[in-house]
């Protein structure tokens, strides 16, 4: 990641999220503003954290490596997300991969800075309580909806939670591309493609070149039953 080496707007969008209030003087100093490209990976499955990240701008991608090597998607995370705070606490490798969908912007600290701190601060901690019992809730529901909700669906949140800012486009899916993304929608090749070209069919979607372009936004928010990896 790109380090951006303007201290003034770090500190405030360190304030207009609030981590002034829950971060002491110390930490607050050594925070620094990060800037992840689309497709970066912030965090991988299997590597020790040094830093944590708080997402200020953009959206990222969590999804695990199954033992047979396919990828299943868990969720989408979007401001004010944490990326490390597990592994801050309990000192382990990470369990999943988290990656930048477009360009984002990051809050980061390294752990040496807060591991003889972040026990003594109450604000802090009841701060990563929330954070944390807000994502078991998410990945505990997620983890039932994922399988119970038909492969129509999936795609159809997949492709507005990657959908670009600016325009009703998503990210490249080309041939290689699709076969990754139906291991992590959890179905066949075969399968997500007989969806596509269904939603294709019906005009909610239409594939330009290696892209995939969104035609009626609102049904597909329909399909999508709530995004429901948001």
């Amino acid at each position: 990641m790109k380090e951006i080496m303007d201290f003034e707007r770090m500190r405030q969008i360190a304030r207009n999220n609030g981590l002034d209030q829950v971060l002491d003087d110390s930490a607050f100093a050594e925070l620094r503003l990060l800037e992840a490209s689309k497709g970066e990976v912030i965090c991988a499955k299997g590597e020790r954290p040094e830093r944590l990240y708080f997402l200020v701008q953009g959206k990222l991608k969590i999804y695990t490596t199954l033992p047979n090597g396919k990828s299943l998607l868990l969720r989408f995370s979007t401001p004010l997300a944490l990326v490390g705070d597990l592994e801050l606490v309990n000192g382990k490798e990470a369990k999943n991969t988290v990656e930048s969908v477009n360009k984002s912007l990051l809050l980061g600290i390294s752990y040496r800075c807060l591991q003889n701190t972040y026990a003594e601060n109450s604000k802090f901690l009841h701060f990563m309580l929330s954070q944390v019992t807000h994502k078991l809730y998410t990945f505990s529901n997620l983890s039932s909806l994922n399988m119970l909700y038909p492969v129509e669906s999936r795609l159809a949140s997949y492709l507005l939670s990657t959908m670009e800012q600016d325009e009703f486009s998503s990210e490249e899916i080309q041939t290689s591309k699709l076969t990754e993304l139906a291991d992590m929608l959890g179905t066949s090749y075969r399968h997500l493609n007989r969806v596509i070209q269904e939603l294709s069919n019906r005009n909610i979607i239409r594939k330009v070149q290696r892209k995939v372009e969104i035609c009626d936004l609102e049904q597909l928010r329909t399909i999508a039953g709530g995004n429901i990896y948001e």
